[in-house]
C-alpha cells in the first residue's frame, strides 16, 4: 500500500530556482542539457528528465511537436504565460527552446511524484479525506494565483495535477 503523509506541511518547499527572463532560444536544447529517459508522452509530444550541462541541475525538457503556425503560437502564448507566473503550486518555466521547423522544447520544473491521477487511480494507493483536503486547497492556491494575474486555466482536470511528496505534501499544477 502507497499511503499519502498527512501532516499539513509546515512551510513551502525552496523553489526549485530563483525566477529567470526566459527567452526562446534558436538553437538545440541538447547544446545545454542531457536528455534522459522518458517520463511521459501525450497528445502533443513526450517529456524527458533532463540534466543542465553547466550546473547539473535535474530539470524536465517538455518537447512539442509543431505542426502547424498555430501550434507555435499556443506554445510561445503557453512560455509567455508561464513567465508571468511565479508561485511554489505552479510548474516553473526554466529553458525553452524552438527549432524552427517541427518542435519547440519547454525546460521545466522537474516533479518527481508523478500525476495525481495515475496515483489516484492505482490499487494501491491509498487516499484518505484529510490527504484529499490537503491536495484540493493546494490546487486552490494554485488557481487562485492565476486567476488574481487575471488568467484563467482551461483546461483544469486531475490528470494535469503532478505530485511532489518526497520531501513535502505538495501539489504543482502545470498551466
Amino acid at each position: 500500500m502507497i499511503y499519502v503523509d498527512e501532516t499539513e506541511p509546515d512551510e513551502e518547499a525552496e523553489p526549485p530556482f530563483k525566477p529567470r527572463k526566459v527567452v526562446v532560444k534558436s538553437k538545440e536544447p541538447q547544446n545545454e542539457y542531457i536528455l534522459g529517459e522518458e517520463l511521459g508522452r501525450g497528445k502533443f509530444g513526450i517529456v524527458r528528465r533532463c540534466t543542465e550541462k553547466s550546473t547539473k541541475k535535474k530539470l524536465a525538457a517538455k518537447f512539442i511537436i509543431i505542426n502547424r503556425i498555430d501550434d507555435r503560437q499556443e506554445v510561445e502564448r503557453e512560455v509567455d504565460i508561464m513567465r508571468s507566473l511565479q508561485h511554489p503550486r505552479l510548474l516553473q518555466l526554466y529553458d525553452a527552446f524552438d527549432d524552427g521547423k517541427t518542435q519547440m522544447c519547454l525546460i521545466l520544473e522537474c516533479i518527481e511524484g508523478g500525476e495525481l491521477f495515475e496515483r489516484v487511480i492505482d490499487d494501491d494507493f491509498v487516499l484518505t479525506e484529510k490527504a484529499c483536503t490537503i491536495f484540493m486547497r493546494q490546487i486552490c492556491e494554485g488557481v487562485e494565483y492565476i486567476h488574481s494575474q487575471s488568467i484563467l486555466h482551461l483546461d483544469m482536470k486531475v490528470c494535469i495535477s503532478l505530485l511532489s511528496l518526497i520531501y513535502y505534501n505538495s501539489i504543482h499544477t502545470k498551466h
